[in-house]
């Protein structure tokens, strides 16, 4: 028995459940002439849907938008207009910087609601130096992988405390976990030694920065248009 053809008005189920009994690939292919990569996970977040209603959001995430556009959507009312001033201010100056955020918005399935997770322009690895966490709070907190530290103590001994406690809280702290942390950040701030596991990261809670716009210098002194990672 062949599987059965889905039409506009076919609601969509979980792909894996029931990929046997619905042709959902050849639906989709013929309607957005390509073949949609990662299928199977973009399905699933369209379960309950007509195939209709899934093909438009999926036609609405390929066009092109800025930052600005994409916030205006309905989806995100719930960040505040401060904040997603922030976000859109954000995503120009690193867009100057060579990076940009990959054209979409996503869920990265934890307590997040949205994530914009910032990659290189121009490369395949897309190293990713930052990354923007909307929780469904509407809390947005800004997520930095910086490297290189100690190159940068001077400046981060001098910053103002929002920027400078990032990095000299105990979070991150590597507890005894050397064999298996290759690459540990050591650094030394106001002469105190520092060890952090490889993949801590500074947080920042963007209210923090609003208020305080020299905190831009905080980016731009770890990051130059040539450089390839923080």
């Amino acid at each position: 028995m062949g599987k059965k053809v889905v039409t506009e008005d076919t609601i969509i189920q979980n792909f894996k459940a029931t990929q046997g009994n619905y042709d959902y690939v050849a639906f989709f292919k013929q309607a957005t002439g390509k073949n949609i990569s990662d299928f199977a996970t973009w399905l699933n977040t369209q379960v309950g849907k007509t195939a209709k209603e899934a093909l438009v959001s999926y036609c609405d995430a390929a066009q092109q938008k800025n930052m600005e556009q994409r916030l205006s959507e309905e989806r995100y009312s719930f960040i505040s207009e401060q904040d997603k001033a922030f976000i859109v201010a954000f995503d120009k100056q690193f867009e100057e910087l060579g990076y940009d955020h990959g054209g979409g918005i996503g869920g990265d399935g934890s307590s997040e609601a949205f994530t914009i997770k910032y990659g290189k322009t121009s490369v395949k690895s897309r190293p990713c130096p930052a990354r923007i966490h909307i929780k469904a709070s509407g809390e947005v907190v800004l997520r930095l992988y910086f490297k290189n530290i100690d190159k940068h103590s001077q400046y981060i001994e001098n910053a103002p405390l929002h920027v400078k406690e990032a990095f000299v809280i105990e979070w991150g702290d590597c507890k005894s976990c050397m064999p298996h942390c290759k690459s540990m950040k050591i650094y030394i701030i106001d002469g105190q030694l520092y060890n952090k596991c490889c993949h801590s990261t500074a947080f920042f809670k963007i209210h923090r920065w609003q208020s305080c716009p020299i905190t831009w210098h905080c980016i731009r002194s770890f990051i130059r248009p040539k450089n390839r990672s923080l």
